[in-house]
């Protein structure tokens, strides 16, 4: 009785391991990135919110690559579409609340769409992901990657003719 007792705690000891897992990562990244310090939001209340230059959206962009890439990973195999679309939405929201959704392009400041930017950061999450870690990738996600690069390379180049 009491072995079976103590298979039991150490099963559910591991659930409750790999269910922290799961759920640290992307609690460290949104409480670092958001600041959710109260006091410090009141100071920054009233501070100009500076647009995300290069610097940020790289760091940002290396923060998802590196979540998608390690929730999908062998021993974890989240849900590859459900992590990328977690991965992109925190980008999008990062960049809506640190920086009011305003960011550098060209030396010129910009203010974004959500949307688009979720749905951009989730093309260049896939393409990072296929070079770093290429086998968590699934292949309707490869193919579906590929579809719509070569369809945002034909409308770049009408859009230059």
């Amino acid at each position: 009785m009491l072995f079976l007792y103590n298979e039991l705690k150490n099963k559910s000891n591991m659930v409750f391991t790999k269910i922290l897992k799961i759920f640290a990562i992307p609690l460290i990244f949104s409480s670092f990135l958001l600041g959710l310090n109260n006091d410090l939001n009141k100071v920054n209340a009233n501070v100009k919110k500076s647009p995300a230059n290069k610097n940020d959206l790289d760091l940002y962009h290396g923060m998802g690559v590196s979540f998608l890439c390690n929730g999908t990973r062998k021993g974890l195999e989240l849900d590859f579409p459900k992590t990328l679309s977690v991965a992109s939405a925190t980008f999008a929201s990062v960049i809506s609340q640190k920086h009011g959704g305003k960011i550098i392009e060209r030396k010129k400041e910009q203010t974004v769409d959500m949307n688009k930017l979720q749905y951009i950061a989730s093309l260049q999450l896939v393409e990072s992901a296929l070079q770093v870690c290429p086998d968590n990738v699934p292949e309707k996600i490869k193919n579906e990657f590929q579809i719509e690069s070569e369809r945002i390379k034909k409308l770049q180049q009408l859009k230059n003719k």
